[in-house]
């Protein structure tokens, strides 16, 4: 071989040598490139110039290993379609409606766990999937947890708005702010006579220092939303004819997300307001199934959420919308 030949492929392999212990420093010790320069002998410059090349030549090889019950391809679209801070599609193993809210419910618990903090102020809503995530939380930081829909009537004596703030505070170990009234009373003028009540009073000031809130979607169906079922069958006839075809805190939504009352309806709710609701920081919504896409869609449209935690099927519906 050629002497120069040699010294060419002497000074090749030394520089993959060199690349070699920049991107060990640097990827697996966590050194900086300062220090990296300094123990080489190069500059700083060189050093960037290297781990450039140990990623684009395949030295390095970075692998982002996600859970594998969710689908990340799916959370992305759907992030960018609608413009989510974030979304987590997850794949469900198949089974009872009741299985498959358990597994939404789960990952609704693991995102609060990781999120939360002290600091935070934390509203609650109500829903079964709600009720799912609670039997998943472990210990929350001690933030404060606050209702912020009325009681829900339902025949499930351990599902209610109330039952799940009280085991989401108990988890928190922090001050609870609950709503025990009814979340619809007969008239505005008896409302506004609650609101009053200084227990009542005292939670519904916390609604303005919400830094967080998780909220369920309900489907304007007979069995899928408990706001229309608690309603009088005429009024829920009217909503149905103007189009309602989803619920979010007590807020009636049409297909393309805009507000719905009848009959003086929304100041008969003691809950948080779509304007409250819109100015807290980060509101996470979780709801799945092909049933309940359209609801989650008119959900997405209203401004009214900035994560969802959803399921492959509904995912995939929104993504056709």
């Amino acid at each position: 071989m050629h002497p120069l030949n040699r010294s060419e492929g002497h000074s090749a392999r030394l520089q993959v040598v060199t690349t070699v212990l920049a991107a060990r420093r640097y990827f697996l010790d966590g050194a900086s490139k300062s220090e990296i320069a300094q123990e080489l002998g190069i500059s700083r410059f060189r050093v960037a110039r290297l781990l450039d090349a140990a990623l684009r030549d395949g030295i390095v090889r970075i692998e982002i290993g996600a859970p594998p019950e969710i689908d990340v391809d799916l959370s992305s679209a759907l992030a960018a379609r609608y413009s989510l801070r974030n979304t987590l599609v997850v794949r469900l193993i198949d089974g009872p409606d009741e299985f498959k809210r358990e597994q939404l419910g789960r990952t609704c618990a693991e995102l609060l766990t990781e999120t939360l903090e002290a600091h935070d102020v934390l509203g609650i809503s109500w829903g079964r999937t709600l009720h799912s995530m609670v039997g998943h939380l472990s210990r929350l930081p001690g933030c404060t947890v606050v209702q912020l829909v009325g009681s829900v009537p339902t025949l499930e004596l351990d599902v209610n708005s109330m039952e799940l703030v009280r085991r989401v505070a108990e988890c928190a170990g922090g001050a609870v702010y609950a709503l025990p009234v009814p979340m619809l009373v007969d008239s505005p003028e008896m409302a506004a006579a609650l609101r009053r009540d200084p227990h009542v009073r005292k939670t519904i000031d916390m609604f303005d220092r919400l830094t967080k809130a998780v909220v369920g979607i309900g489907a304007w169906t007979a069995s899928g939303s408990t706001v229309r079922a608690s309603l009088p069958q005429e009024l829920a006839a009217d909503l149905d004819s103007a189009g309602a075809v989803a619920d979010v805190c007590s807020t009636v939504l049409d297909a393309n997300g805009r507000e719905l009352g009848a009959e003086g309806l929304p100041s008969r709710f003691i809950a948080i307001s779509p304007e409250q609701l819109r100015a807290v920081p980060d509101v996470v919504a979780i709801a799945g199934g092909a049933a309940k896409a359209p609801a989650i869609l008119a959900a997405l449209r209203s401004g009214l959420i900035h994560r969802l935690i959803t399921d492959e099927e509904a995912a995939r519906l929104l993504l056709a919308a």
